[in-house]
């Protein structure tokens, strides 16, 4: 066998062997590299695609509640747990509870106009008869607003503005309910005896809605988890429980643009001294419960913004810093933002931004002058 022959049917050397190993070897660290970094952008945009989503959906129904906030009990409305008669208190269609430091909890009171009956005898609101109670069961918590169409005054504004229909609202508990009758609660934290913290509904003006009063908070006792937490009875009374909603929120900022009627004005971008944007702690005076004889301070535009965070801590480049959600530095009173400033992350001081996460915020605005709370 000649040697050229030989040497054609020879295998591969061990050098040659090593050598391919070798280049097999890289290409499949490639091929890993390059999957785990697709695996790990796949991984990141789940994370924001969820965390997009829930801060739709939160903002959907948040938003939902503040334009809705006053229907039908624009003045504020009255509850039997506090009282009746000259010491009594209403309370405001909008709550905000400013925090300086933390987020701030929110509350929207309005009649769901969904379900209505319209009240056909005067009288007491212990039972009343209804054109038709559809919709209604007992334990309900409905409003029964009676609407003054004959001395309608705008509240807030000069004479020469078109006047706005003034409400008188109370909130009752159904005890019983037929087809064309309602009996209503007269003791606990909803009833008193006669329910004698309503004035005497109306035939054919006072109307019975069910009672919508969602307050929002983040759950102070759960800040590493950012529990987005809602009291479906408003927070009105101590025994109110909390339904969790979201997970990952780490602020709520709520300003609110108020008429006084005081005539000054700073450095509010619209500058109009009888009307005024409020970020801080004042926004709790103004919307707390005030005497039945006294009005409000009518409350005519809520800004909110809601943050929240990815669920883990990311691989790759997460947020430096938390949302600057502060109007003009050094005048809370008067911006349309809120009054927490930007903090640089991850923040070891504070539970709520601790870890290497990714946040997204989202703001918006509801106007409540279209439901006849002020100009």
């Amino acid at each position: 066998m000649s040697r050229a022959r030989r040497a054609a049917q020879r295998g591969f050397t061990l050098i040659e062997l090593m050598i391919s190993l070798l280049i097999a070897s890289l290409l499949v660290i490639l091929i890993l590299s390059v999957f785990s970094r697709l695996s790990f952008a796949y991984r990141e945009q789940q994370h924001l695609g969820t965390l997009q989503k829930t801060l739709a959906a939160a903002r959907q129904v948040m938003e939902h509640d503040a334009k809705q906030a006053g229907y039908a009990m624009a003045q504020g409305f009255r509850i039997a747990a506090d009282g009746a008669d000259a010491g009594a208190v209403k309370h405001s269609p909008l709550v905000v509870v400013n925090s300086a430091s933390g987020p701030d909890e929110v509350g929207f009171y309005y009649a769901d106009a969904s379900a209505q009956a319209v009240v056909t005898t005067s009288g007491p609101a212990t039972t009343l008869s209804v054109d038709d109670a559809t919709g209604f069961a007992a334990n309900d918590l409905v409003v029964l607003s009676t609407a003054d169409l004959t001395t309608a005054t705008n509240p807030v504004s000069p004479t020469t503005d078109a006047k706005l229909t003034t409400f008188d609202a109370c909130v009752v508990q159904i005890q019983q309910v037929s087809a064309t009758s309602v009996t209503f609660a007269q003791n606990g934290s909803w009833g008193r005896a006669n329910n004698d913290h309503c004035i005497n509904a109306l035939a054919n003006t006072t109307m019975m809605y069910k009672f919508v009063a969602h307050y929002w908070r983040i759950d102070p006792a759960r800040e590493d988890e950012g529990v987005l937490q809602l009291a479906e009875n408003g927070n009105l009374i101590a025994s109110d429980g909390w339904k969790d909603q979201a997970y990952g929120f780490t602020d709520i900022q709520v300003a609110t643009y108020f008429y006084d009627g005081d005539g000054t004005d700073t450095l509010d971008p619209d500058d109009d001294g009888a009307r005024d944007w409020v970020s801080d702690g004042a926004q709790d005076t103004l919307t707390a419960p005030i005497p039945i004889a006294n009005s409000f301070t009518a409350p005519l535009v809520v800004t909110m913004s809601l943050v929240a965070r990815t669920q883990r801590d990311v691989e790759g480049i997460y947020t430096a810093a938390t949302p600057e959600l502060v109007g003009t530095p050094g005048d809370l009173d008067h911006n349309m933002i809120g009054d927490h400033a930007s903090v640089p992350l991850p923040s070891t001081s504070d539970p709520r931004l601790a870890g290497k996460r990714i946040y997204r915020f989202i703001t918006f605005q509801a106007d409540l002058r279209n439901l006849g709370i002020g100009r």
